[in-house]
């Protein structure tokens, strides 16, 4: 204590008046917090490891320099067991939630922002807190690798598997240790894995902004560990739908650091957390069964059951580990007992549903004589204040004015100033410091509520600008981030204006259609209770398997026939809103084929100038469909084709450009060329993919409602240039039968 006053007197350069002990927490490092002559308090901690003690001031100093939220360290005593760090005051984000934990879940709108800001500030961390970072300095190992790995899952073993009398062979077990081991260490590991990320190890302040705490045990690894390990963090009962919603609120932030595969993310999500969750029962069996503490013992439970829904929701992939983890959860000792829902202790009133959700048929919120003309363009502007506001072409009066000064301006630094926002030493030098993205997390909020709800009312133009001192620097940085983060998400077309440097630029309509309103026929009896789009294969729909593939290569705005069990469609998107803006094309009076289904969403389609992607909801592939569309924009029709062997080929000349169709078995051939040597022609099977330009929606005027977009393409091919596309390698698989779902689940797994 002598030293700890010491170190305190040297920074303070007086004694201290008081030294109040803090509460524990699970290591054996003490905190005091200390108090001078003035107000102003400093936290005192006292260590037994040097090499933790050094790892968590490396840290807090190389965070504060990239002004992340954590506590910093304000002096070190000369042995390294002592160090004073700022005060972050005595509230916990545990703390602050314990209303709604004690009700089981019941979280209120406070509570749920608070979770909302702790995950969305999850990434910064992750991938900024990496950048420059010594791993060397972390404690007690640099990065996550085998030996931990195997350490703790031999720790779940020991610690609690064996306490429960479970009969095991020890040989299978292990064999299945090693495929997780193996599966884990595959995930990319580049960022700062905080490891024991939990809501006691974030503290807030006056205003309700997180910090982070104890990230002193952190090393390089998944990012998905961390979500893991909060998310399922076993006293805090978060419902599904609490958890999803902060999925999508950390997933959205990382995106503005790094390429994210959903796919593979949510692969290892559950990898991490089948990892974490063995992990901490291995510690509650050590605390509660051999260490006797009650505190752990209380924690089985709610552990038990997220290992429990984990199991049932495939979450476990290794057959013997899966079987032996089953038998555990069905132990008499770990039955769940019925949990009544339970009131606010604390009187806040929760939602936990809706009270009432809209119909259709309802209208929207509000009218206005604007309302239905879409499609919706968006306008962004970057300007200099000194030159005025730009003017609204639109006489709509303008739309969001921002101002950028308030954030750290690169033009005052001489290799920057003869720079702009689009070059990379003025957006490393932004992204690096931190305050922009601090900045434009506001903004992207503003900005997606209210494109979404223009798309929503159809209303034509939006207008957003960016204002610095001089338009060259923090306002052409925004602006440009903004209209790709709008064009991404929801694919509608946006015209960028960098006005004081002469810069331009469209970003065309992304959209797609998706065939789904079919009868499913092949597939029965399935298809006798449910839509062919929600026929399950490797554990989503088939409508997600596409809408996930689409929007992957940034196509956000999608359109769905319907039909067959329209209403189960219609209601899984409203649940699974998948990010993206989702329209139908209401088939339900009749089944109008796939040329019909077309000319039948022709209006939702049309402003698509540039063309749109149409994919059928039971074609599986590898196709690069980022690679495709930029091919296919060439042309007003592009047909995704095979080598693949079967009876009935498309036929293409020397070029590519389709000429005809045959069945290689009955010998019929179908051309508009009478003269058309079918053996000079390239066979191709078409893929159920294809691309087509606007341009083609007046030939519909020469067909009935309902009839075949090959027939379509045939008939008009001698009018019309219409192309095939061959990707080398492709993998396709048609989901056509009942007895070919095991086929795709295993085929699934191969793209």
């Amino acid at each position: 204590m002598e030293q700890l006053l010491q170190l305190y007197k040297s920074y303070a350069h007086e004694n201290a008046l008081s030294c109040t002990p803090l509460p524990g927490a699970g290591s054996n490092r003490k905190y005091y917090r200390l108090r001078g002559s003035s107000a102003k308090t400093v936290v005192g901690v006292v260590g037994t490891s040097r090499d933790e003690n050094h790892a968590f001031c490396y840290l807090s100093q190389h965070f504060s320099e990239r002004r992340l939220p954590v506590p910093k360290v304000l002096a070190v005593s000369s042995d390294g067991l002592r160090y004073l760090q700022t005060d972050l005051g005595d509230l916990t984000l545990f703390q602050a939630l314990e209303g709604g934990r004690l009700a089981h879940g019941r979280y209120n709108q406070h509570e749920r922002q608070l979770l909302r800001n702790t995950m969305a500030l999850l990434p910064s961390i992750q991938i900024r807190g990496a950048r420059g970072l010594d791993f060397s300095n972390c404690y007690p190992q640099e990065g996550l690798d085998a030996t931990n790995v195997l350490f703790d899952l031999n720790y779940f073993k020991y610690c609690f598997l064996k306490a429960t009398g479970l009969d095991f062979h020890e040989l299978k077990l292990e064999a299945s240790f090693q495929l997780l081991v193996k599966d884990i260490l595959s995930l990319p590991a580049d960022a700062f894995m905080y490891r024991d990320f939990q809501a006691r190890n974030v503290m807030l302040d006056a205003n309700n902004n997180p910090y982070f705490i104890d990230f002193q045990g952190g090393r390089r690894g998944p990012v998905q560990y961390d979500v893991a390990s909060f998310l399922w963090q076993a006293s805090a009962n978060y419902p599904d739908v609490l958890r999803q919603e902060l999925i999508s609120v950390y997933l959205k932030h990382l995106k503005l650091y790094v390429e994210v595969n959903e796919k593979e993310f949510y692969r290892g999500l559950r990898l991490c957390l089948l990892f974490r969750l063995l992990q901490v029962l291995g510690a509650y069996g050590f605390r509660g069964y051999f260490e006797r503490k009650s505190h752990f013992l209380n924690s089985i439970p709610p552990a038990m059951r997220n290992l429990r829904q984990l199991l049932d929701d495939g979450g476990c992939p290794y057959p013997y580990l899966h079987d032996v983890l089953s038998r555990m959860v069905d132990l008499p000792q770990f039955q769940p007992e019925e949990e009544k829902p339970q009131p606010r202790a604390d009187g806040y009133r929760t939602a936990p549903s809706t009270p009432y959700t809209a119909h259709p048929q309802d209208g929207p919120a509000t009218f206005s004589k604007y309302d239905g003309r879409g499609p919706l363009v968006v306008n962004v502007w970057s300007f200099s204040f000194r030159k005025g506001i730009p003017a609204d072409p639109s006489g709509n009066g303008g739309g969001y004015v921002f101002d950028c000064r308030s954030t750290h301006n690169p033009g005052r630094y001489e290799p920057y100033k003869n720079l702009t926002g689009l070059d990379e030493p003025v957006i490393r030098f932004l992204e690096d410091d931190g305050e922009i993205l601090t900045f434009l997390e506001s903004v992207y909020r503003l900005a997606d509520a209210h494109v979404l709800r223009y798309i929503q009312r159809g209303f034509t133009s939006l207008m957003f600008c960016f204002g610095c001192t001089g338009g060259q620097h923090r306002s052409v940085y925004s602006a440009q981030h903004l209209a790709e983060h709008i064009h991404n998400k929801f694919g509608v077309e946006v015209h960028v204006h960098h006005r004081e440097q002469g810069v331009e630029q469209i970003l065309s309509p992304v959209r797609a259609m998706i065939f789904a309103a079919g009868l499913g026929t092949r597939l029965k009896p399935l298809t006798n209770s449910m839509p062919k789009a929600l026929v399950p294969v490797d554990g989503k729909p088939l409508l997600q398997h596409q809408l996930e593939k689409i929007r992957s290569f940034g196509c956000r705005d999608v359109v769905i026939n319907v039909h067959h069990f329209a209403d189960m469609i219609e209601q899984w998107v409203k649940n699974n809103p998948m990010d993206m803006s989702i329209r139908f094309s209401d088939e339900r009076a009749e089944l109008l084929d796939t040329g019909g289904g077309i000319k039948h969403a022709a209006s939702m389609l049309e402003g698509a100038s540039d063309g749109f992607l149409i994919h059928n909801v039971d074609i599986l592939s590898n196709v690069d469909l980022r690679q495709f569309v930029q091919a296919a924009s060439l042309h007003d029709a592009t047909l995704l084709v095979s080598e693949r062997s079967t009876q009935r080929y498309l036929l293409f000349d020397e070029d590519l450009r389709l000429v005809g169709w045959t069945n290689v078995v009955t010998g019929q051939v179908r051309s508009p060329y009478p003269d058309l040597d079918v053996s000079k022609c390239n066979k191709l099977a078409f893929a159920g993919v294809h691309y087509m330009k606007p341009t083609l929606f007046g030939y519909f005027d020469e067909w009935p409602l309902k009839f075949g977009i090959i027939d379509f393409y045939l008939k008009i091919c001698d009018r019309v240039p219409i192309y095939g596309y061959v990707q080398p390698g492709l993998k396709i698989m048609d989901v056509g039968k009942s007895d070919t779902l095991q086929q795709a689940d295993r085929f699934v797994e191969t793209l």
